[in-house]
């Protein structure tokens, strides 16, 4: 111990005494290790971190933890209708506790007592035992209880955020006991919850949580409590003590399959649960649709930002190198006094990882910064980032290994020092270290080259990816595109006469806006990220396996694909003729024709949906169109089929978007849109009014965002390794200062003298980049699946990327090499 307090008091002094050389190095591993933390900050935050509940260990997720928003309007097995949640409450043995959650977005608060009137807040209707399941307590008042969801509209309670209560309550001490409305309800807050509790979804700050029995109040137009096809409850139980998770599992299916026969259950949902088992998995990081986004991005960029440390790992190590032979006759001097060679590499070690924790603890600060900038670009300011020991663990064993690693090369030449030559007062150079050293460095800038290629190659193939995004044809002009998203269900407007009565209405008086050419009415609408599909039966082909007898499906009013720019490949598209009591009438698009029919002529063929409202109606196919992209940018082209909205059931579901055709600008039209709403009905909630350019652009916002960071780090550790790179050649020119004066002395020319330095900084590049090519081509293969319109080869990215590669490095290369032919040979002379 005594020993190692040595050795940190004599590395201080060192890097006291090389104050330029410490000061650089600490910036570089700043960069490196902050880069590094700042992403290792969002891994853990979206993929380690547990819940801030009570043993998050015992908790598991009954369903899919993956998709904390999704609802369905049939029985699902990955989320829960309320009937089958109580189902799976009652009759399971292994769990002692099981919850139930299901958000409210767009939550309208009003409080009397404040003022205040927002309509952003999120909301979840939970059941009552939901704080008790996940072992947390109030800092205020008490927490939702079980007798809160016994009765409906008996117990209209809530329990607020600590973060809603500080930042928009004003932290009233008093707020428990207050009066608040929550969509037009009248509630009592009755607790508060601790700061840091953020619910049961990572990447989701709720505000509220309200008894599930209030849903009727809190989401009007909607009976999800007594129905089993309304699936939109999301279940985390918490396993007894001697339970496992696959019996766990076992247990849950087992409840299942005796619900099966239950005659609430329509016959398509009993098939479903029938086949399919429940999952049931660890649930102590709660729901998160992020670990499925994020997952491959946020470890891409891990790689990334690996490559830029290692850069500058490599500039570091050549620092140490120059100042390794600067220090030549201190190493002999101190091997001549009897020190070991094992205790100098200790030494050197020493110092090598004190100015990797120097330079992480700066890192950190950087790191904290990095990780606010990626969360406000990446919008999801919500997730809780905050370095915690795992984050400060992970950037302590990265300073001490990257301390190893740079100072590790550096060390063992100090093994190679000759005491005697070393001490001469000339001993520059006299044992022959001088060349090994430089040759040393010189294969660190190449490494620094073909790391620096890696990176860049990497960020290349995504921009190349979002180029091919944005360039894709979707079918259809998107530029004149304005989609409005309506809740109807919440305003009244329940049955399909009612929803025809609407659609009529609302289209009148927007086309009667200036600029608007045509509007149409949607279920699913573009780019909303919602998907429906129908099972379906053709009048006379043979049946085919039952997954290929499912396409897409949308209902839609008169003039749709008018709407869209698009025209009817064979006969016509939905009409006003197609009313609720005209013969059934059906569109399908080039994909669905051709895989159904052939070469057969699909017009005047009857297509049967198998659902239960419907079920052998027949719906005539009257019109074949293009295909077009109406959700996911990435997603194969399916096959789609379009029904009249007129023709469509009651229980079609809540929400219907109309697409509007501007001749100019359609965001200019918003507020039109938005006055013409509220002049027809102040009560219909607006879910979404935006451009479709914004709704695609919002479709690759991820696939853009790495290819920025991406490209970001890529150009760092290019910056970096032209660093490295010019420091080594202007230390070879200063090294080579005698020689390049004899061979001026003896007629050579500038040219000459410029030649033989360019020709050097060519040969590190090329060697660099000989080696890099087949790294970033294996490489590459790990992440083909997040390119688009790409191979992992392709020749165009590299071709650019070498370009610029070797650019920046001969301008870098060039400084020192232009020095060298202003030596003035008479003075080098003089000097040797």
């Amino acid at each position: 111990m005594l020993t190692l307090w040595q050795d940190l008091r004599y590395a201080v002094r060192m890097l006291r005494k090389n104050t330029a050389v410490t000061i650089v190095a600490v910036f570089t591993l700043a960069l490196g290790i902050g880069a590094n933390t700042a992403i290792f900050s969002l891994v853990n935050a979206v993929m380690l971190k547990a819940l801030p509940v009570k043993d998050p260990g015992q908790l598991v997720v009954v369903g899919n933890p993956a998709e904390p928003h999704l609802r369905s309007g049939s029985t699902s097995l990955e989320v829960f209708s309320y009937p089958l949640y109580r189902d799976l409450r009652d009759g399971n043995s292994v769990f002692s506790g099981m919850l139930a959650s299901g958000e409210v977005h767009r939550l309208k608060v009003e409080t009397p007592s404040s003022g205040l009137n927002t309509s952003d807040a999120l909301g979840v209707l939970v059941s009552g035992n939901y704080f008790s399941v996940l072992g947390v307590n109030t800092l205020l008042g008490r927490p939702l209880n079980p007798e809160d969801d016994q009765l409906p509209v008996g117990h209209p309670v809530a329990v607020v955020s600590y973060g809603f209560w500080r930042d928009k309550l004003g932290q009233d001490p008093k707020i428990v006991g207050q009066a608040v409305r929550l969509n037009n309800s009248a509630f009592t807050i009755v607790g508060v919850a601790p700061p840091g509790f953020f619910g049961d979804t990572v990447g989701d700050q709720q505000d509220f949580w309200m008894p599930v029995t209030m849903q009727a109040q809190i989401i009007p137009g909607r009976e999800w409590l007594a129905t089993y096809g309304s699936s939109w409850l999301h279940v985390i139980a918490r396993l007894k003590p001697d339970a496992t998770i696959s019996e766990a599992r076992a247990n849950v299916n087992v409840v299942v399959q005796r619900l099966i026969n239950n005659p609430a259950f329509h016959n398509d949902d009993r098939n479903k649960l029938s086949k399919a088992p429940i999952e049931v998995s660890a649930g102590g990081g709660g729901f998160s649709d992020l670990r499925i986004s994020f997952r491959q991005p946020l470890f891409l960029l891990m790689g990334i930002v690996g490559l830029v440390l290692l850069v500058a790992c490599v500039n570091v190590a050549n620092l140490l190198l120059a100042r390794a032979a600067a220090r030549q006759k201190e190493i002999a001097v101190r091997l001549a006094i009897g020190a070991g060679r094992g205790r100098v590499v200790r030494q050197l070690l020493t110092e090598s990882v004190l100015l990797a924790l120097i330079g992480g603890a700066l890192g950190i600060l950087v790191a904290q910064w990095g990780t606010r900038a990626l969360q406000n670009i990446s919008e999801v300011n919500d997730l809780d980032a905050h370095p915690d020991l795992r984050v400060l663990a992970f950037t302590g064993v990265v300073c001490i290994l990257t301390g190893i690693f740079f100072g590790l090369i550096p060390a063992l030449r100090a093994l190679k020092v000759q005491v005697s030559p070393a001490l001469k007062n000339n001993a520059q150079g006299s044992d022959g270290s001088t060349v090994s050293v430089w040759s040393w460095g010189k294969m660190l800038v190449s490494a620094q080259v073909m790391l620096s290629l890696l990176a860049l190659l990497t960020a290349g193939l995504l921009v190349r990816s979002v180029q091919n995004l944005k360039n894709l044809d979707l079918g259809y002009g998107r530029e004149h595109l304005l989609m409005v998203g309506l809740d109807r269900r919440a305003a009244g407007y329940k049955s399909t006469v009612q929803l025809e009565g609407l659609s009529e209405q609302l289209v009148a008086r927007f086309s009667s806006l200036p600029g608007v050419s045509a509007v149409a009415p949607s279920k699913i609408g573009l780019f909303s990220g919602s998907h429906s599909a129908v099972e379906i039966k053709i009048e006379g082909l043979p049946p085919r396996a039952e997954s290929e007898m499912s396409p897409a499906f949308d209902w839609v009013g008169p003039g749709f694909f008018k709407a869209l720019g698009v025209s009817p490949l064979r006969g016509r598209e939905i009409g006003p003729q197609d009313t609720a009591t005209s013969p059934g009438v059906v569109v399908i698009n080039q994909s669905m024709a051709r895989f159904y029919f052939g070469d057969t002529d699909p017009m005047g063929r009857k297509i049967l949906l198998d659902q239960d409202q419907q079920k052998n109606v027949p719906f005539e196919i009257v019109g074949i169109v293009p295909d077009v992209r109406d959700q996911g940018l990435r997603a194969k082209l399916e096959r789609k089929c379009y029904l009249p909205v007129a023709q469509a059931p009651d229980d079609l579901g809540g929400g219907i978007n109309f697409i509007i055709r501007t001749a100019g600008n359609p965001a200019a039209i918003a507020d039109a849109v938005r006055k013409e709403i509220k002049s027809f009905d102040a009560s219909l909630p607006i879910e979404r009014l935006r451009t479709v350019e914004t709704l695609v652009s919002g479709s690759m916002s991820n696939d853009v965002l790495l290819a920025e960071l991406s490209s970001f780090f890529g150009l760092l550790a290019l910056l970096l390794a032209c660093v490295g790179l010019y420091g080594v050649m202007s230390y070879s020119v200063m090294r080579k200062t005698g020689e390049i004066g004899v061979r001026m002395a003896l007629g050579a020319q500038r040219g000459n003298i410029l030649w033989m330095i360019l020709r050097e900084v060519i040969i590190l590049v090329s060697i660099g980049v000989a080696v890099g090519i087949p790294g970033s081509l294996a490489s590459s293969r790990l992440f083909a699946a997040m390119l688009f319109g790409l191979k992992s080869i392709d020749l165009k990215a590299m071709v650019l990327v070498v370009l610029i590669l070797v650019v920046v490095a001969l301008l870098a290369g060039f400084v020192p090499a232009r020095r060298a032919t202003k030596v003035d040979p008479i003075r080098a002379l003089r000097y040797e």
